[in-house]
């Protein structure tokens, strides 16, 4: 468990993004991922930092991934002129943000889980996780994903950290949140998930880690961000 659960205070830092631009041939692309609540900040034209924001002139959406009531991914073609009056083709998704949970039977003991990854075609080594539904707040998601994933509940769930998983292609948010006071129970996987729980020391998953054993990003951010002592939480999870 991390030294947060014990309550040493900590001040929380926040993060900031920038898009970058790739070129091919003699035309530039332009490729970003969004958050809901991001997004605004585009929709709005507001300024950058003491530059002038980038003006929309068109816009065709092309395709939308959803589930129930939660839109996954949504995908767009902007006509946008720079401040320096040049056009360009602007393709960009806006994403829902995610959660990822880190549970601590105790000190030295976390649960994890183990499922296929398609695009990668095998299985992984991940701390549980998902998307924010429509009007659910990430602490919600927290919980709801740690219980249907791993059937475990948590007397302490309590939010480390915010970061932007690609920050040349995303202004997608990515919720770390430590959970701690652990109740067994039953999962309760969606149709589509096919999850095995893993009880793993906090000693293996940094042997694994050193012998790059564990490949999922979101993990190996939040073992550093909960495992490692970096971060320090003030103990008031709810």
């Amino acid at each position: 468990m991390p030294p947060s659960m014990y309550g040493i205070s900590w001040q929380r830092e926040d993060l900031r993004s920038a898009t970058k631009a790739g070129r091919s041939g003699s035309r530039t692309h332009y490729f970003i991922i969004q958050s809901s609540a991001s997004y605004r900040a585009l929709e709005t034209g507001r300024k950058r930092r003491g530059k002038k924001a980038w003006k929309r002139l068109g816009r065709k959406k092309v395709f939308e991934a959803r589930e129930g009531k939660t839109v996954y991914m949504e995908l767009f073609q902007d006509t946008v002129q720079t401040p320096k009056g040049g056009t360009l083709s602007y393709t960009h998704y806006r994403s829902s943000d995610v959660v990822i949970v880190v549970p601590f039977l105790d000190k030295k003991t976390l649960v994890m889980i183990k499922q296929y990854r398609y695009p990668l075609g095998k299985v992984l080594l991940e701390f549980p996780a998902g998307h924010v539904e429509k009007g659910e707040s990430p602490l919600a998601t927290a919980k709801r994903e740690l219980r249907e994933e791993t059937g475990y509940r948590a007397k302490k769930v309590e939010h480390v950290y915010d970061y932007h998983p690609s920050v040349s292609k995303s202004r997608q948010v990515v919720h770390v949140f430590a959970a701690a006071g652990l109740a067994g129970g039953r999962a309760d996987h969606d149709s589509t998930e096919d999850i095995d729980v893993e009880i793993v020391k906090v000693d293996s998953l940094r042997d694994m880690i050193r012998e790059q054993k564990v490949e999922n990003a979101g993990t190996l951010i939040a073992y550093l961000l909960c495992c490692s002592g970096i971060k320090k939480i003030n103990g008031n999870g709810k």
